[in-house]
């Protein structure tokens, strides 16, 4: 019998954690090495199964010293994310068991340790009210360099899907939208730039943003901040519920509130930075995004080209919406069509025209906010992005109104606004 070098010279019943448990590295009868193995497998798989099911978690007790913790944010939307953390804590399993078998071996130590080294890890999953998800990785190690590489290769596996950018996207969105902030980001610059007006829970968001479900991320990163939101926009993020919808969501805002307006086209791009397409949830390949806008570039197209004629206006309301995205969109055929990147250009034509029609909308409707309310209109383009990744935020303008109409401040620069295209 051999003792494990740092206990040379104490009492060989003492095991790393100072316990009546023997040390892994004594030789142990072969059938107890087996039990140990199958009993510690089952561990896993339980604990495996109870972070798949999004219930407490099961850790087993630990066998030596020295627990290594780490804890990883990993914030989870449903659907494809809950799929996506079921595979990494496989992944994790798999990578820890690795690490260790490879140091273990080297050490000499005997293989059915090496199984006990497998089950080693616990993953314990935390969920928060509709917000987040803590996955808590352990690797129980005895003062080895196993456990330590086995928890450091878990804590890179979770920390690869916890949101963190794809490099082509950035870049292709850091290219075509200069400027264009996370959503979060987006929020706390909204808050901060509002203060000095009493913005808060007492205020109302208006958005004008795409029916596309995408963007309703957006909406619900707005609501942590403002509460619920009224719903002014339709296709490509026009606001048509126009001066009727404004002055009903006029006399909803709390008393003694103001309240904010998000208006903007989107525009998607996807894990290889193509823009004007974007990986939905649960779904494979890429698709349109914006598609009301592609299409309406494609109508528009085909006008500039002579090779359709215009439609003119909607006897019946059953395409009335994607009738007007492509009138509305007309002016900017000739611009688009010399666009070295149409995809990318087309988001900006588009809030230019939003923008010029959100005007009308406002000084309209501005009388409806009653007492010393405040309009405050934030106008932009909204780019989409993979299932797992933060959406972004183009801010172009950032302007706040009286209830007659008259600007009081352009907030543009404190928010750090990117700069407003120009077309001929």
């Amino acid at each position: 019998r051999r003792l494990c070098p740092p206990l040379a010279g104490t009492n060989r019943n003492t095991s790393c954690a100072g316990t009546l448990l023997p040390c892994l590295a004594y030789p142990l009868p072969i059938p107890l090495l087996s039990i140990l193995a199958v009993t510690m497998k089952l561990s896993a798989a339980f604990v495996l199964l109870g972070a798949a099911s999004q219930a407490a978690a099961f850790a087993p007790q630990p066998l030596a010293s020295s627990p290594v913790r780490v804890s990883t944010e990993l914030e989870m939307a449903h659907g494809a994310k809950r799929a996506a953390a079921r595979r990494v804590l496989k992944q994790v399993g798999k990578v820890a068991g690795a690490a260790a078998s490879v140091t273990l071996a080297t050490a000499g130590v005997p293989s059915s340790a090496v199984a006990w080294r497998q089950a080693s890890k616990a993953a314990e999953v935390v969920e928060t009210v509709d917000k987040s998800k803590k996955i808590v990785g352990l690797a129980f190690g005895a003062g080895t360099a196993a456990g330590i590489a086995a928890g450091i290769a878990a804590a890179s596996v979770l920390e690869g899907i916890k949101g963190t950018p794809i490099k082509e996207m950035v870049d292709s969105i850091e290219k075509s939208f200069p400027g264009a902030q996370k959503n979060k980001a987006l929020v706390k610059n909204i808050k901060s730039a509002l203060s000095k007006y009493d913005y808060g829970k007492d205020s109302l968001v208006a958005t004008s943003l795409c029916a596309d479900e995408v963007n309703r991320v957006l909406e619900k990163d707005l609501g942590s901040a403002f509460d619920y939101n009224f719903h002014m926009g339709g296709l490509a993020g026009f606001p048509f519920g126009g001066i009727t919808s404004f002055g009903a969501m006029a006399s909803h805002i709390p008393d003694g509130g103001s309240c904010l307006v998000v208006f903007g086209p989107h525009v998607g791009v996807d894990s290889t930075g193509k823009v004007g397409t974007v990986e939905r949830r649960g779904r494979e390949n890429g698709g349109a995004c914006c598609g009301s806008a592609v299409a309406a570039s494609g109508y528009v197209s085909q006008v500039h080209t002579g090779a359709a004629t215009k439609y003119g206006p909607p006897e019946i309301p059953d395409d009335a919406q994607q009738n007007f995205v492509g009138t509305a969109l007309l002016p900017y055929a000739a611009h688009l069509e010399k666009a070295e990147d149409k995809m990318a250009e087309l988001p900006y034509a588009l809030y230019d025209a939003q923008k010029k029609l959100m005007d009308t909308i406002v000084k309209a409707g501005c009388g409806s906010v009653a007492g010393e309310g405040k309009v405050t209109v934030l106008g932009g383009i909204q780019v989409n992005t993979p299932s797992g990744k933060s959406d972004y935020f183009l801010p172009l303008s950032f302007e706040v109104y009286d209830n007659k109409g008259t600007m009081i401040e352009d907030l543009g620069e404190a928010i750090e606004a990117g700069k407003k295209p120009t077309f001929a």
